[in-house]
């Protein structure tokens, strides 16, 4: 007995460590990073490319709303501007990409890792899309237009 009275306490404590710690860890998130390997199929290369920038943007401003910065707006309107060109180029490419992929010459191996970096592109989007819904849109709770 006595030696659960002496141990009880460090038991505690690693508990406490071991469940505590990982949810203030996985609260934030992390950093989605850009693939490692090209495609070789330059149009799917220049979205992937694109796609990125974009999303480095939004990162980053994301992050720094998160810290409690206050953003200035003509860093934030620079930021919308160049946000804008990277949407555009993304729209100019995409039609390229989707030839490319279905009608390409590009042997299988390549179109699988284009297809596994356009999956990776498209999480960022994903990501891009809702940040930007949050922050300039706004939510529902926000607008109390209803």
């Amino acid at each position: 007995m006595k030696i659960f009275q002496k141990t009880s306490p460090k038991i505690a404590t690693l508990i406490l460590v071991l469940f505590l710690m990982p949810i203030r860890s996985f609260s934030q998130e992390k950093r989605i990073k850009p693939p490692k390997r090209e495609s070789n199929i330059a149009s799917v290369d220049q979205f992937v490319d694109n796609t990125f920038n974009l999303y480095h943007k939004v990162f980053v401003y994301d992050s720094l709303t998160q810290a409690g910065v206050e953003v200035p707006a003509e860093i934030e309107d620079e930021l919308m501007e160049r946000a804008e060109k990277d949407i555009d180029s993304l729209w100019d490419i995409f039609p390229e990409v989707l030839d490319d992929m279905a009608n390409g010459r590009a042997n299988l191996m390549k179109k699988g890792k284009a297809t596994a970096n356009l999956n990776k592109s498209k999480k960022v989007l994903r990501y891009c899309l809702t940040m930007v819904k949050t922050y300039f849109v706004g939510t529902e709770e926000e607008n109390p237009s209803k």
